[in-house]
């Protein structure tokens, strides 16, 4: 039996979107509980504090960032230089 297959390239851009911006969110390490991403960094170090609070958990980490796309090049036109 044989096959044949076929590839194509094409080149791809990664654009972040400018509307959403840095996103953020606090993760405790202990349980693996996440809170919902949000825009404010402090919101995600009060659901850790919050979080503490409640379960006696001690070791989290804030996580920032930044949502894409990834788009064919030939979707967007001519790349600027």
């Amino acid at each position: 039996m044989s096959g044949r297959a076929r590839y194509g390239f094409m080149d791809w851009r990664l654009l972040a979107d400018p509307e959403t911006g840095l996103r953020y969110a606090g993760e405790c390490l202990d349980c693996g509980e996440r809170s919902i991403d949000g825009d404010s960094a402090d919101d995600a170090q009060l659901w850790c504090l919050k979080h503490a609070g409640m379960s006696g958990d001690k070791h989290f980490k804030l996580t920032a960032f930044q949502p894409f796309d990834a788009l064919p090049s030939a979707a967007l036109g001519p790349r600027a230089t």
